[in-house]
């Protein structure tokens, strides 16, 4: 029993230090986190860079090592699934500046973490005017000073999508 209890303690206070230790290994800055609010800047900066889109905005907002992923895109841009769907900054906004905009309005934000933000959003467009709904993973950074988006994970209704943007398709089975 004594030994027991020797081993309770040693394991609590070995438990202790681990974040200590982690902590001392890679410190996170006061105010590296983002707010409440500058998630909310960070989802407006998304809707515009979709609905309103500006080389402007795109070079100050997104990181120098931004990338963007999306397999509901991948499947209408005939690239592989799981690729980066634009894997630059500079390819993104080649993308943005050849597409129309789309009317992306935000449900909610589900979700803020430390360097990330989860939404939901639909887009109601086009063709068919259906609300194809998707969502949405920001990851962040502050390594300029400021926020900036780093990377996009994005998925959504393509089917509904597609209807939109005047295709159709046939279900077989």
């Amino acid at each position: 029993m004594r030994f027991s209890v020797f081993a309770d303690a040693a394991f609590a206070s070995s438990a202790l230090a681990i974040p200590s230790l982690a902590s001392a290994i890679a410190p996170r800055q006061e105010g590296a986190c983002l707010t409440k609010a500058e998630a909310k800047d960070i989802v407006d900066i998304y809707v515009q860079l979709i609905a309103n889109y500006t080389d402007e905005v795109c070079a100050k907002y997104c990181a120098s090592d931004f990338v963007d992923r999306s397999d509901s895109i991948n499947t209408f841009i005939f690239t592989p699934l799981g690729e980066p769907t634009f894997a630059t900054k500079e390819i993104f906004m080649a993308a943005q500046n050849a597409n129309p905009p789309f009317p992306v309005v935000v449900d909610s934000i589900d979700a803020v973490d430390c360097e990330a933000v989860a939404l939901r959003w639909h887009a109601t467009f086009g063709a068919a005017n259906l609300p194809s709904k998707g969502i949405t993973i920001i990851g962040t950074t502050k390594r300029e000073g400021y926020a900036q988006i780093k990377s996009l994970d994005v998925e959504f209704n393509s089917l509904i999508w597609l209807l939109n943007m005047g295709g159709n398709y046939t279900w077989e089975g």
